[in-house]
């Protein structure tokens, strides 16, 4: 049985897989990604100008990603801690966009469960 690593509002990381929670629309059942598929991990922090077009609360936005729920996504209040877009890329048509809270250590969560080729950057792709 896989070990929990990880775990917040979002998302959860087993010692083989990513779950998104709350990804497929309109029954809100977890997205299961293996971590030997990620091929890289964006992530930006939420509230920039220019992703107003990029992300979505729940679903399709104009990019080519699919967006878990998160109806506050990019309307999170300032006074409160930093979200971030986190964006997975397993080589499919779609990413597989979600929010976090705790960036770093969602991050040093995923580099145990990927290819030690997988490339993370801290902007999205599109």
């Amino acid at each position: 049985m896989a070990k929990l690593i990880y775990e917040d509002k979002w998302s959860k990381i087993t010692t083989d897989q990513l779950s998104i929670k709350c990804y497929y629309f309109p029954l809100g059942t977890s997205k299961d990604i293996k971590g030997t598929s990620i091929r890289a991990v964006y992530f930006e922090e939420q509230g920039g100008s220019d992703q107003a077009f990029k992300v979505k609360g729940w679903g399709m936005s104009l990019s080519p990603c699919w967006w878990a729920c998160d109806i506050r996504r990019n309307c999170h209040s300032s006074s409160g801690p930093t979200h971030y877009h986190v964006v997975i890329d397993c080589g499919e048509n779609l990413y597989k966009g979600f929010t976090v809270i705790d960036i770093e250590k969602l991050l040093a969560s995923l580099r145990l469960i990927t290819p030690p080729e997988t490339t993370f950057a801290r902007h999205l792709p599109f």
